[in-house]
């Protein structure tokens, strides 16, 4: 007998990371049966800069923050299945006049690594609107995760963030992405 049980998700907010947790109906207690889904480290920040050598702040074509995520996710025998949207914030930088942003963003579960089937990369492309330098997106993914071995959904953990290359991702853990773009919004 399949037995489903929909589960609502908090979410949880600290300077260190963002995790969701499931609710336990009346329980004051709200024991966690999904997925942790966490930010990774270094990932929640984004700085493409135009081709070639320049890496100052006239060289920004755009900067991004992962700022949010909310989901629920559904239990079922033997998987669990998770609802995410994502929000981000873009800054088109000095160096964009085309007055476009592509990115990719992914979830990734930890304990699939190095397997391919573990993470699921989104291309997104966006367009600010005339006038403006700042925009949000906000992109709707689902997942589903096998449940083998006794695991339980609670058991895994599911990472999302930035798909960077190795200088974006440098580049965020040298600080630099933490400086304000002169670009306004």
């Amino acid at each position: 007998m399949l037995s489903r049980r929909r589960v609502a998700i908090l979410l949880a907010v600290s300077a260190a990371s963002l995790a969701i947790y499931g609710c336990g109906g009346d329980d004051r207690r709200a024991e966690r049966i999904c997925p942790r889904v966490e930010i990774l480290e270094y990932a929640d920040r984004l700085t493409e800069f135009r081709p070639g050598p320049g890496r100052d702040v006239t060289d920004v074509a755009v900067q991004g923050r992962l700022v949010n995520f909310a989901g629920e996710c559904e239990v079922a025998e033997g998987s669990v299945e998770i609802d995410l949207v994502v929000e981000f914030s873009l800054d088109r930088g000095p160096a964009n006049r085309a007055g476009k942003a592509r990115f990719a963003h992914f979830v990734a579960i930890q304990e699939f690594h190095p397997d391919p089937a573990g993470k699921r990369v989104f291309p997104v492309e966006i367009e600010f609107e005339a006038g403006r330098d700042r925009a949000l997106f906000r992109d709707r993914v689902a997942i589903a995760i096998p449940l083998a071995g006794g695991r339980k959904a609670r058991d895994h953990n599911v990472f999302i963030g930035f798909q960077l290359d190795r200088g974006q991702l440098d580049y965020n853990r040298s600080g630099g992405a933490r400086r304000p773009t002169p670009a306004g919004g």
